[in-house]
C-alpha cells in the first residue's frame, strides 16, 4: 500500500511538476531581468532531480531582448531539498542568443534591476559547473551616431564555483569569434553585486567596426585592416566599463577623405598602456608607436590644409551629451619609417615632396611641461634632417637643435621672391643651429651653407649665376628680419650679357610686386572692415656686415656684335660691406680680379638694397690684349688687330632708369692688320687718324661717354667704344636663312627646305609659294649663291613600287593602295605572285579562335603576297637618283621663273649608292660669289 502511494506521488510529480516549474522559471527570470520571460517547455526527472527548459526568452523592462536560448539542462543537487538554496551540480546552456548595447551615457544594456534591500535576501544559487556552447551575441554601440554593430559567434563559456552568496568569485572562461577575429576572456565573476574582472585578448579582428568610430567623428573613409587588442577588463552591475593595461594595434588600413583622395595608409599603429573608463569618459595612453605608415599633407590653392577638415567632429551637437567632454591624456610617441607626401598648391609650380621620417620620439604628448623631442628624416631627392631638444606641444615654447645636410633647393624655389624669369636648377642646403619658438615667434640662430647653386635665365635659356658654396655665419632669422656677421661666397660666377637688341640681361631681374598667394576668400557674412587708413605691414629687416667673395668669375658678352664680344673677369675676390634694408645705409663694394687670367682689374662702388637703381660703380682693368676686343675693332674700325694692349677706367652712375658715365680708354702700341668689311666702320682714313692721336710713347688716350635709359630697349650701349651709330646685327653666318626670311616675311626653316609628294617631282602649290619668297630674298642679296640638294627617301621608294605594282596589275599608277582586295584583285595579285615567284602566295595562319572561309584565307594570303611584290618592284638607286635630279631641276626652274639667274644656282645630288634615308626633304645651302 505504501509503495502504491509513493508511485502515485511520483506520477503526480511527473505530470504536475513540469508546468509548475515552467511557471516558476518564467516568474524568476522575469524578476531577475526586471522585465518579461517565456519558457516554452520543461522536462523534469524526479529520480535524478534533472530539469530541462526549452525555448527560453528573457526581455528587459523596455521589451528589449536580454537573452534567448534553445535549452537549459540542470542537475539539481539533493541538498537543495533541505536547504533554502538552489544547488546545481551542472548547468548546460545551448544556443544562447543575446544583445548587448552601449548607451549614450556610457552604461550597458540590458540593465539588470538594482537590488531591493527591503525585499530581503534573494535565494542562494550555487552552480558547480556551467557550460555554454554555441552562443551568439550582437553588440551595438549607440553612444554615438551612427551606431556601430558587431556580431559575436561560436561563444563558449565555462563557469566554475558560482555562488550568489559566496565571498570568493567564480572562475570564468569565455572564447568565441568576434567578426573574423578570435576572442578570449578569462576572469572572475561575482553575482551580488554583479561584477566581472579579468583579462581579454582579441586577435585578427577586422578593423571595419572599430574604424566606424573614426568615420562617424571625422570626414574620413576607412578601408581594410585588422586589429589586435588585449588588456584587463572590469564590468560592473551599473553597466560601467573599464579597461586597464590595454594594448591595441591597427594594421594595413587605408584612409581617404570625403572625396576619396588618399590621406593615409597605416602599416601598423600600436597603443600601449591604454586605460579607458566609459562612464567617466576618460582615456589615457602610455605610448603610441607606429612603423612604415604613410600620410599625405596637402595645402590647396586657397591656403587650407587637407587635415583642416579633420579638426571638427561630425554631428557633435547630436551625439555628445551636454557637459561631458572626453578627458584624453596621451603619453609618449614613437614613430619609425613614416612616409610623408607633402604638396603645396599655393606656389607655382606646385610643391611635391616625399619625406621619410626614420625616427620620431616625443616623451609625452599630453604634458604641459617641456618634454624631450627627437626627429631624423630624409627627403626623397636627397638630404637629411635631425632635430633634438625640448618643447611644449603642440605650439611651444620650444628649444630645438637642428642639423640639416644636403637638402635639395630646387623643389623649394617657388617660395623665393619673384625677381624675374629665373629658375633654380640645382643647389643643396645645410644648416646647424637652434630653433626657438616662443611668444615673439620662431627664431633660428646658427649657420647655413648653400652648395652648387645654379640659377638659369629661363627667358633666354642660358646660365645666369652659380656658386660653389655660400656660408652664412652667425645667422639670426625671424619674422622681424635676417642678420648675419659674415657671408662667405666661394667661386661665384655671374654672366652679364648685352643681348642682340642691345639690352642688358640683368635689367629684367629685380623684386616684383605680386598678389599674395593662398589668401582665403572673405566669407559673405563677415562684416566689411571699417573705413580709414590701412596699417602698413612692418618690413623685414636685413643686415649683413660683410660678404666676402673668393675666386669669383664675371663673364661679359656683347651679342649685338658679329662676331660676339666676350671678356672674362676671373679670380675675383674682395668684400661687400654694409648690406642693409635701411635706406640710410649704403653698401660698399671692393673687388679685384684679372681679365682673361692675366690683366689686373678692380671693381669698386656703392649701392643701396632698398633702392636697387641707385648705384655708382667703377671698373678698371689694364694691360688687356686688344685681340680680346677684336669684334669691336672689326665692327667700328674695319680692320683686324695685329697687336696692342688696352687700359680702361669705366665709371657708371645709376639714378633710376638713367645710366650715365665717363670712360677713359688708353690704347698702347696698337697695330692694325688687314682691312675687314664692316658696314659700321669709320669712313675716315683710320691709319692717318691713329698717327695723329698716338703720342711719342705710342699711346692713344681717349674719353668715351656713355648715357641712356635702361628701361628703353634701344639703349645705346655702343657709345662705350666711341660710336653713336646703332644697327641691329643678326647672326647671319650661323642662321642665314633667318635673315632671308626677315627680308621677305616668313620663317627661316620654311625657306631652307622644299617638300615633295612621295615618288613625285611635281612642286605642290604651297612649295611654289615658298620658292617665290626665296627668289625674292636671293634677288635682294645678289652676292649670295644657292646650292640645291635634292633627295629621295624610303617613302619615295615605296611610292614608286606601288606605281609599278599598279601597272603590273593593269590598275594604273598606285594600284590597290589599301591592300584590301576584292575577288578580282585577289586573283590578280595571286596570278602576279605566281608569275613572279612560281607559286601561290602562302596561306597566313588565321587568328586563334577564328574560322575564316577559304576565300577569306586566299585574300589574306594575297595581301601578304602584295608586300613581297612591293619589295621586289622597289626602284633601283639609279631610278631614285633620277627622281632627285628631276626635283632639283624643278626647283631651279621655279626660281628661274621668279627672276633668279641660273648661274647663281647649282644642284648637288647624293651619292648613288648612299643609304636611303627614312625621310629627307630637299635642302638649300647658301654661299657667296
Amino acid at each position: 500500500m505504501l509503495g502504491l502511494a509513493l508511485l502515485a506521488l511520483l506520477v503526480a510529480a511527473v505530470l504536475v511538476a513540469p508546468e509548475r516549474i515552467r511557471r516558476y522559471a518564467q516568474q524568476a527570470l522575469a524578476e531577475a531581468a526586471g522585465g518579461t520571460a517565456e519558457v516554452t517547455a520543461v522536462g523534469f526527472d524526479p529520480l535524478r532531480l534533472a530539469l530541462r527548459l526549452d525555448g527560453v526568452r528573457v526581455n528587459d523592462p523596455s521589451g528589449a531582448l536580454v537573452a534567448a536560448l534553445d535549452s537549459i539542462e540542470a542537475d539539481l543537487a539533493f541538498d537543495s531539498l533541505w536547504t533554502r538554496s538552489v544547488h546545481l551540480d551542472a548547468l548546460t546552456v545551448s544556443g544562447l542568443r543575446g544583445q548587448i548595447g552601449l548607451l549614450k551615457d556610457g552604461r550597458l544594456t540590458p540593465q539588470l534591476p538594482p537590488g531591493n534591500a527591503d525585499a530581503g535576501a534573494p535565494p542562494r544559487i550555487r552552480i558547480d559547473d556551467l557550460v555554454l556552447a554555441g552562443g551568439a551575441v550582437d553588440v551595438r554601440d549607440a553612444s554615438g551616431s551612427p551606431a556601430v554593430g558587431l556580431s559575436m559567434t561560436e561563444l563558449s563559456v565555462s563557469l566554475t564555483g558560482f555562488d550568489t552568496q559566496a565571498q570568493s568569485p567564480a572562475a570564468l572562461l569565455l572564447t568565441g569569434k568576434v567578426g573574423s577575429g578570435a576572442l578570449r576572456l578569462e576572469g572572475e565573476l561575482t553575482a551580488a553585486p554583479f561584477a566581472l574582472s579579468g583579462s581579454f585578448a582579441l586577435q585578427g579582428l577586422a578593423a571595419k567596426p572599430a574604424l566606424a568610430y573614426l568615420e562617424r567623428t571625422l570626414p574620413l573613409k576607412a578601408r581594410g585592416g585588422h586589429i589586435e587588442a588585449s588588456g584587463a577588463l572590469l564590468l560592473s552591475a551599473a553597466g560601467a566599463v573599464q579597461i586597464t593595461d590595454g594594448r591595441v594595434s591597427l594594421r594595413q588600413t587605408r584612409l581617404a577623405d570625403a572625396q576619396d583622395t588618399p590621406v593615409a595608409q597605416i602599416a601598423e599603429i600600436a597603443v600601449e598602456g591604454l586605460a579607458l573608463d566609459l562612464a567617466a569618459r576618460r582615456v589615457s595612453v602610455a605610448r603610441i608607436s607606429g612603423r612604415d605608415n604613410w600620410l599625405a599633407l596637402a595645402r590647396g590653392a586657397d591656403g587650407r590644409l587637407n587635415l583642416d577638415s579633420l579638426t571638427g567632429a561630425r554631428g557633435t551637437t547630436k551625439t555628445e551629451p551636454t557637459g561631458s567632454a572626453w578627458q584624453v591624456n596621451l603619453g609618449a610617441l614613437a614613430l619609425t619609417g613614416q612616409r610623408l607626401t607633402v604638396s603645396d598648391a599655393t606656389v607655382t609650380p606646385p610643391l611635391e615632396q616625399e619625406i621619410t621620417v626614420e625616427q620620431l620620439d616625443i616623451a609625452a604628448l599630453g604634458s604641459t611641461d617641456k618634454v624631450p623631442v627627437s626627429l631624423t628624416a630624409s627627403l626623397a631627392g636627397g638630404g637629411t634632417v635631425a632635430v633634438t631638444g625640448e618643447a611644449v606641444l603642440p605650439a611651444g615654447p620650444a628649444q630645438l637643435d637642428i642639423t640639416a645636410k644636403g637638402l635639395p633647393l630646387p623643389p623649394f624655389a617657388a617660395y623665393l621672391p619673384d625677381v624675374g624669369p629665373l629658375e633654380l636648377r640645382s643647389g643643396t642646403a645645410a644648416a646647424t643651429g637652434r630653433l626657438s619658438v616662443g611668444d615673439p615667434g620662431p627664431e633660428f640662430r646658427g649657420q647655413v651653407t648653400l652648395s652648387r647653386v645654379d640659377l638659369w635665365d629661363t627667358e633666354r635659356d642660358e646660365a645666369l649665376f652659380g656658386l660653389r658654396t655660400l656660408r652664412i655665419d652667425q645667422l639670426v632669422a625671424s619674422a622681424q628680419g635676417v642678420t648675419s656677421s659674415k657671408i662667405w661666397i666661394n667661386r661665384p660666377t655671374l654672366r652679364t650679357i648685352i643681348t642682340e637688341n642691345r639690352q642688358s640681361n640683368l635689367s629684367r631681374f629685380g623684386p616684383r610686386s605680386v598678389a599674395p598667394v593662398g589668401t582665403a576668400p572673405v566669407a559673405q557674412d563677415q562684416p566689411e572692415p571699417a573705413p580709414g587708413p590701412k596699417a602698413e605691414p612692418t618690413p623685414m629687416r636685413l643686415k649683413i656686415d660683410t660678404v666676402r667673395v673668393s675666386r669669383g668669375t664675371l663673364n661679359f658678352e656683347d651679342r649685338s656684335l658679329n662676331p660676339h664680344f666676350a671678356v672674362s673677369l676671373q679670380q675675383l675676390r674682395g668684400d661687400i660691406d654694409g648690406l642693409s634694408s635701411d635706406t640710410r645705409e649704403t653698401a660698399r663694394v671692393s673687388l679685384t680680379g684679372r681679365v682673361d687670367q692675366y690683366a689686373p682689374a678692380s671693381v669698386t662702388g656703392t649701392f643701396n638694397l632698398a633702392t636697387p637703381r641707385q648705384a655708382a660703380f667703377k671698373l678698371s682693368f689694364s694691360g688687356v690684349e686688344m685681340a680680346t676686343f677684336a669684334p669691336y675693332v672689326g665692327k667700328f674700325a674695319g680692320y683686324r688687330i695685329e697687336r696692342g694692349t688696352l687700359n680702361v677706367d669705366l665709371n657708371y652712375t645709376v639714378d633710376g632708369p638713367r645710366l650715365t658715365g665717363s670712360n677713359k680708354v688708353l690704347l698702347d702700341r696698337l697695330v692694325l692688320g688687314e682691312r675687314v668689311d664692316s658696314p659700321d666702320a669709320i669712313s675716315l682714313p683710320l691709319r692717318l687718324a691713329l698717327a695723329v692721336l698716338k703720342n711719342s710713347a705710342g699711346i692713344i688716350d681717349v674719353d668715351l661717354p656713355v648715357n641712356g635709359d635702361l628701361s628703353n630697349p634701344r639703349f645705346d650701349y655702343g657709345a662705350l667704344i666711341g660710336t653713336a651709330v646703332r644697327q641691329v646685327i643678326v647672326k647671319a653666318a650661323t642662321a642665314p636663312f633667318t635673315l632671308l626670311a626677315r627680308l621677305v616675311g616668313g620663317k627661316g626653316k620654311d625657306l631652307q627646305t622644299v617638300g615633295f609628294a612621295p615618288g613625285s617631282a611635281d612642286l605642290p602649290s604651297i612649295q611654289r609659294a615658298k620658292l617665290q619668297k626665296l627668289a625674292q630674298a636671293l634677288i635682294a642679296r645678289p652676292q649670295l649663291t644657292l646650292e640645291i640638294r635634292p633627295r629621295a627617301d624610303q617613302d619615295d621608294s615605296r611610292a614608286l613600287a606601288r606605281v609599278a605594282l599598279g601597272v603590273a596589275m593593269g590598275q594604273g599608277p598606285g594600284g590597290d593602295e589599301a591592300g584590301d582586295a576584292d575577288e578580282d584583285s585577289t586573283d590578280q595579285l595571286s596570278a602576279l605572285y605566281q608569275e613572279r615567284f612560281g607559286s601561290e602566295p602562302p596561306l597566313v595562319p588565321p587568328p586563334e579562335g577564328t574560322s575564316p572561309s577559304a576565300q577569306e584565307q586566299r585574300a589574306a594570303a594575297a595581301r601578304a603576297g602584295r608586300e613581297r611584290l612591293l619589295a621586289a618592284l622597289a626602284p633601283d638607286a639609279r631610278t631614285l637618283q633620277a627622281l632627285a635630279q628631276a626635283r632639283g631641276a624643278a626647283i631651279r626652274a621655279a626660281l628661274v621663273d621668279n627672276g633668279v639667274p641660273v648661274q647663281r644656282m647649282a644642284i648637288t645630288l647624293p651619292e648613288e649608292n648612299a643609304t636611303l634615308p627614312l625621310t629627307a626633304p630637299t635642302e638649300f645651302a647658301l654661299g657667296s660669289s
